[in-house]
Protein backbone atom coordinates (compact mmCIF):
# COMPACT_ATOMS: atom_id res chain seq x y z
CA UNK A 1 0.00 0.00 0.00
CA UNK A 2 1.40 3.38 -0.94
CA UNK A 3 1.57 6.42 1.33
CA UNK A 4 -1.30 8.18 -0.45
CA UNK A 5 -3.72 5.32 0.19
CA UNK A 6 -2.63 5.06 3.83
CA UNK A 7 -3.16 8.80 4.28
CA UNK A 8 -6.66 8.59 2.80
CA UNK A 9 -7.55 5.61 5.00
CA UNK A 10 -6.32 7.41 8.12
CA UNK A 11 -8.29 10.50 7.13
CA UNK A 12 -11.51 8.48 6.73
CA UNK A 13 -10.97 6.66 10.04
CA UNK A 14 -10.28 9.95 11.79
CA UNK A 15 -13.46 11.46 10.32
CA UNK A 16 -15.48 8.54 11.64
CA UNK A 17 -13.81 8.92 15.03
CA UNK A 18 -14.75 12.63 14.99
CA UNK A 19 -18.38 11.65 14.63
CA UNK A 20 -18.24 9.10 17.45
CA UNK A 21 -16.46 11.39 19.91
CA UNK A 22 -18.75 14.27 18.90
CA UNK A 23 -21.80 12.16 19.68
CA UNK A 24 -20.33 11.15 23.04
CA UNK A 25 -19.68 14.81 23.84
CA UNK A 26 -23.42 15.45 23.52
CA UNK A 27 -23.77 13.97 27.02
CA UNK A 28 -23.14 17.53 28.15
CA UNK A 29 -26.64 18.44 26.92
CA UNK A 30 -28.11 16.37 29.75
CA UNK A 31 -26.80 18.93 32.23
CA UNK A 32 -28.74 21.91 30.88
CA UNK A 33 -32.24 20.91 32.03
CA UNK A 34 -30.88 19.65 35.33
CA UNK A 35 -29.07 22.95 35.93
CA UNK A 36 -32.32 24.81 35.21
CA UNK A 37 -34.20 22.50 37.60
CA UNK A 38 -31.53 23.03 40.26
CA UNK A 39 -31.89 26.79 39.86
CA UNK A 40 -35.67 26.50 40.18
CA UNK A 41 -35.53 24.16 43.19
CA UNK A 42 -32.77 25.99 45.06
CA UNK A 43 -34.89 27.21 47.96
CA UNK A 44 -37.23 24.23 48.21
CA UNK A 45 -37.25 21.62 50.95
CA UNK A 46 -36.19 18.82 51.02
CA UNK A 47 -32.80 19.62 49.58
CA UNK A 48 -32.25 16.22 47.96
CA UNK A 49 -33.91 17.16 44.64
CA UNK A 50 -31.79 20.31 44.37
CA UNK A 51 -28.64 18.39 45.23
CA UNK A 52 -29.48 15.66 42.71
CA UNK A 53 -30.09 18.18 39.91
CA UNK A 54 -26.91 20.05 40.70
CA UNK A 55 -24.92 16.81 40.83
CA UNK A 56 -26.26 15.60 37.45
CA UNK A 57 -25.61 18.96 35.80
CA UNK A 58 -22.00 19.01 37.01
CA UNK A 59 -21.51 15.33 36.19
CA UNK A 60 -22.63 15.92 32.61
CA UNK A 61 -19.56 18.08 32.07
CA UNK A 62 -17.67 14.83 31.43
CA UNK A 63 -18.52 15.20 27.74
CA UNK A 64 -16.38 18.32 27.36
CA UNK A 65 -13.05 16.45 26.90
CA UNK A 66 -14.63 14.47 24.06
CA UNK A 67 -15.70 17.74 22.43
CA UNK A 68 -12.18 19.09 22.71
CA UNK A 69 -10.72 15.90 21.26
CA UNK A 70 -13.21 16.06 18.38
CA UNK A 71 -12.29 19.61 17.48
CA UNK A 72 -8.55 18.91 17.64
CA UNK A 73 -8.89 15.77 15.54
CA UNK A 74 -11.08 17.60 13.05
CA UNK A 75 -8.42 20.26 12.59
CA UNK A 76 -5.90 17.59 11.63
CA UNK A 77 -8.35 15.97 9.22
CA UNK A 78 -9.13 19.32 7.58
CA UNK A 79 -5.42 19.76 6.90
CA UNK A 80 -5.48 16.44 5.03
CA UNK A 81 -8.60 17.47 3.11
CA UNK A 82 -6.59 20.20 1.41
CA UNK A 83 -4.61 17.52 -0.40
CA UNK A 84 -7.11 14.66 -0.79
CA UNK A 85 -10.82 14.21 -1.17
CA UNK A 86 -12.39 12.90 2.06
CA UNK A 87 -15.29 10.52 1.46
CA UNK A 88 -16.19 10.72 5.17
CA UNK A 89 -16.35 14.53 5.29
CA UNK A 90 -20.04 14.53 6.37
CA UNK A 91 -19.05 12.45 9.42
CA UNK A 92 -16.38 14.99 10.35
CA UNK A 93 -18.76 17.91 9.90
CA UNK A 94 -21.47 16.20 11.97
CA UNK A 95 -18.92 15.48 14.70
CA UNK A 96 -17.84 19.12 14.65
CA UNK A 97 -21.42 20.31 15.01
CA UNK A 98 -22.03 17.94 17.92
CA UNK A 99 -18.84 19.10 19.64
CA UNK A 100 -19.70 22.78 19.17
CA UNK A 101 -23.19 22.17 20.54
CA UNK A 102 -21.67 20.36 23.52
CA UNK A 103 -19.29 23.24 24.23
CA UNK A 104 -22.18 25.72 24.09
CA UNK A 105 -24.18 23.52 26.46
CA UNK A 106 -21.18 23.38 28.79
CA UNK A 107 -21.04 27.18 28.91
CA UNK A 108 -24.75 27.30 29.70
CA UNK A 109 -24.36 24.75 32.50
CA UNK A 110 -21.34 26.57 33.92
CA UNK A 111 -23.24 29.85 33.81
CA UNK A 112 -26.28 28.42 35.56
CA UNK A 113 -24.18 26.72 38.23
CA UNK A 114 -22.33 30.02 38.82
CA UNK A 115 -25.68 31.78 39.20
CA UNK A 116 -26.77 29.15 41.71
CA UNK A 117 -23.62 29.54 43.78
CA UNK A 118 -23.56 33.34 43.49
CA UNK A 119 -27.11 33.63 44.79
CA UNK A 120 -25.94 32.17 48.13
CA UNK A 121 -27.94 30.39 50.83
CA UNK A 122 -27.00 26.92 49.58
CA UNK A 123 -26.10 25.33 52.88
CA UNK A 124 -29.11 26.35 54.88
CA UNK A 125 -30.75 23.85 57.19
Amino acid sequence: MNATAATKINMIKSSQLCLVSGLISLATLIGVPFAVLALAAKGDEPRTFFQFCLFISVLSMGGVPFAAATLVMSTKVRAGERRFWNAARPYRVAGDLCAILAVLAAFIVIGLVCIIFASGDLYRG
